[in-house]
């Protein structure tokens, strides 16, 4: 009987980061051989990869989900999250660099991911899931080598569709001199995180008083777990850290405020917009502009899964999760 098999391997990018890429696949899968599309699983503003796509727990594995539908998964680290190098200024006072890591840096990281890929699996194109930003990250990617994706999943994706993001009210992340500009004073280079940080957020989205209803608490722990072991210095301070470079937040801040950082009119392949009806961060402004940009992809198809947090990836099989996760294989299919 065939199972699922890990892979942990560094890829090194153009200008010489080392980034961590695991990958997820069947054991007897064919490799060199035809297939159905291998997928890179791209993380979003804080997390490293395996927090959000293969956490070793019953249903915790977006990317265990994926191989079992036939489909190589790979997940990399953007350079200074999870096991992936760091910037240098990342060992320093936050307040001593700007934001690092901004989306279009991170398209490097991307690349070099999907040329292992390429190699890996025998293909000449492949497919991105994106989660949050990372969606304007693979966008981004996208649009630069339109020849080496065949399908794209933009999940809970920002994109500039309104000027007035309600998550940013009141978070400090505009410049108080000018609302126009990041607050690069305020978050300098990255950010430490405590683990509790977006579980908070994860326990607001869910609409009913008892959470362990909508999401298993062993996922909630093997989330919280990852976050901890993906930054090595995370136990040395207390309470415990992780760190996460700040680039992508900029990014989110000046989309949030209705700039397009990479415009979906220069993207070709076929394109799947997934928003939950719930969703805090993705808004469904951002889902018809996207719509309205993409003149020249393949195919454009859009997925609300009805009552469906931000996470609902990682909620029970019930509260969204099957459904959408069939929607995904459906249309890489």
């Amino acid at each position: 009987m065939s199972k699922v098999v890990r892979r942990d391997f560094k890829v090194t990018t153009i200008d010489k980061v080392n980034i961590a890429v695991r990958e997820v696949r069947m054991e007897d899968g064919p490799r060199k051989t035809a297939q159905k599309t291998p997928i890179l699983l791209m993380h979003g503003t804080r997390v490293p990869g395996v927090s959000e796509y293969d956490l070793g727990v019953e249903n915790g594995s977006i990317a265990e989900a994926l191989a079992l539908a036939g489909h190589d998964s790979f997940i990399p680290d953007g350079r200074g999250f999870g096991k992936s190098d760091r910037p240098a200024a990342m060992s320093e006072p936050p307040g001593a660099s700007k934001p690092l890591a901004r989306c279009l840096e991170l398209t490097r990281d991307v690349d070099a991911t999907v040329e292992a890929m390429r190699n890996a699996c025998g293909v000449e194109k492949v497919a991105l899931l994106g989660w949050g930003v990372g969606a304007t990250l693979i966008l981004m990617y996208a649009s630069l080598w339109p020849e080496k994706v065949s399908h794209l999943v933009l999940y809970n994706p920002l994109y500039g569709g309104g000027v007035d993001h309600p998550r940013y009210r009141g978070a400090g992340l505009a410049d108080p001199e000018n609302p126009l500009r990041f607050n690069t004073a305020k978050f300098g280079g990255y950010n430490f995180n405590t683990l509790d940080h977006l579980l908070e957020k994860w326990d607001s989205s869910i609409p009913i008083e008892n959470k362990d209803e909508w999401r298993d608490p062993a996922v909630a722990t093997a989330f919280v777990q990852a976050l901890s072991d993906g930054d090595p210095t995370t136990t040395s301070r207390d309470p415990p850290t992780f760190r996460s470079p700040n680039g992508m937040l900029e990014d989110s801040f000046y989309i949030g405020i209705g700039e397009k950082l990479v415009h979906a009119n220069q993207v070709r392949c076929k394109v799947l917009i997934v928003r939950g009806e719930l969703d805090y961060f993705s808004r469904p402004e951002d889902v018809a502009e996207l719509q309205r940009d993409l003149v020249n992809a393949q195919e454009v198809h859009a997925f609300e899964p009805k009552n469906a947090t931000h996470y609902v990836l990682l909620d029970r099989p019930e509260r969204g999760r099957d459904a959408t996760l069939a929607r995904i294989t459906q249309f890489l299919s």
